[in-house]
């Protein structure tokens, strides 16, 4: 069998190759961890009362209100960390580092 007429064979409906099971995972919905929940609330500003009205090309438009403004909130789980994930770790430790002394007694000094 060539490699063209197998790549055209029909997997079986309970196969269980890396094929079918990446294209069944890829299918499968998966939120984003950075999709707001039901507890989360985005911040919003909505006006409470009208100061100044006027009268803009025949239709009267608020000019000027008052507005409330609701904060956000963010729960626990999509709350970001204080500090960034610690990626670089000591791979060995050889103790105090050693300071450099250049030695001029191997070079000869011209006159």
């Amino acid at each position: 069998m060539n490699q063209s007429s197998y790549n055209r064979l029909v997997h079986p409906e309970n196969c269980a190759c890396s094929v079918c099971w990446s294209q069944a995972e890829m299918a499968k919905p998966d939120p984003c961890p950075s999709t707001p929940c039901a507890h989360c609330r985005r911040a919003f500003a909505r006006p409470v009362r009208t100061l100044k009205m006027g009268c803009v090309a025949g239709v009267w438009k608020v000019l000027l209100s008052e507005w409330a403004a609701t904060p956000a909130f963010i729960c626990e789980k999509h709350t970001p960390p204080l500090r960034p994930p610690k990626y670089w770790s000591v791979v060995q430790d050889s103790g105090k580092p050693t300071p450099y002394v250049p030695r001029w007694d191997l070079f000869e000094l011209e006159a």
